[in-house]
């Protein structure tokens, strides 16, 4: 059993994905025509990074593959996904750049994500972006006044869970995973992005009807505070059934340490309340020039 106590600072390992992915990321965006490669630009500025961050840590939980194009992959993939989110949403860069530009970019980032995985990667890629499609249908089909709980959750799971299951298994078979190994790290992925979305929900405004806090407090006859602790408590729910896949995969005891805090950081952690600076004794004003 490996131990995931010790949490390596998930800052760090978002930094470090960043420069490990870089020249990989730059020479694909050099495929791209100028007006193409502004709008993945611009996307690729509201990313954190975390899914390629999540392939790095997954083949380094099982061996010592280059792996930064499949980082790339996912990277792109899931900007291909939030791209689609901003056309349905019309915000985002949908409102900077239009529709017509923004679906040239997402159908770009496709071609650029497939063509840096291998044939095996790209059916696992494949079947998590008809999921994300599948998760999509239900939403515009699902009527607000009759869905019930199972039914957002179904959503919810089928848009937000498949790419970062993805991105773990296909970094931890790059990395010579059996699949049992890569089985547990996809399951840790799913509780992961359904987790995420439990907590992106939390702090989403109050008069979204769609988010789970929303939703939750509908169903039980709460308040909407009341059903952001239900999905606060979720959340952590899930974050635990993650790390338990976590401990069960066999993966190398630094790389789980990570995956574990960058685990917590994407979720749980972004529900707690900001602890003002600590005083050092020393001024912090600056010299004047």
């Amino acid at each position: 059993m490996t131990s995931i106590d010790v949490v390596a600072p998930p800052r760090h390992v978002l930094e470090r994905t960043r420069a490990a992915v870089e020249p990989v990321l730059r020479a694909a965006l050099a495929e791209l025509p100028d007006e193409t490669r502004e709008v993945v630009e611009r996307g690729l500025a509201r990313q954190d990074f975390s899914t390629a961050a999540l392939v790095l840590l997954a083949a380094e939980a099982f061996g010592d593959a280059d792996v930064a194009p499949v980082a790339v992959a996912m990277e792109f993939a899931h900007l291909h996904e939030q791209l689609h989110a901003d056309l349905m949403a019309r915000a985002g860069v949908w409102a900077e750049f239009g529709a017509d530009r923004v679906v040239s970019a997402a159908d770009a980032l496709l071609s650029l994500a497939f063509a840096r995985l291998t044939k095996p990667g790209v059916m696992i890629l494949n079947v998590a972006l008809m999921s994300v499609v599948d998760g999509y249908v239900q939403e515009i089909g699902m009527d607000d006044e009759t869905a019930d709980m199972s039914q957002h959750l179904g959503v919810a799971a089928a848009k937000h869970s498949s790419l970062t299951a993805a991105a773990c298994e296909l970094g931890a078979l790059a990395a010579g995973a059996s699949a049992s190994q890569a089985g547990h790290l996809r399951q840790f992925g799913d509780d992961i992005g359904l987790a995420r979305k439990h907590v992106d929900d939390v702090l989403a405004p109050h008069d979204d009807r769609r988010t789970l806090a929303v939703v939750a407090a509908s169903s039980a006859n709460i308040t909407v505070d009341g059903g952001r602790r239900w999905c606060e408590q979720q959340a952590a729910l899930l974050l635990a059934r993650a790390q338990n896949h976590l401990r069960q995969c066999g993966a190398r005891a630094q790389a789980a340490a990570e995956l574990g805090g960058l685990a917590r950081e994407v979720t749980t952690a972004r529900c707690e309340p900001v602890l003002p600076s600590q005083p050092t004794g020393r001024s912090s004003t600056l010299p004047v020039a």
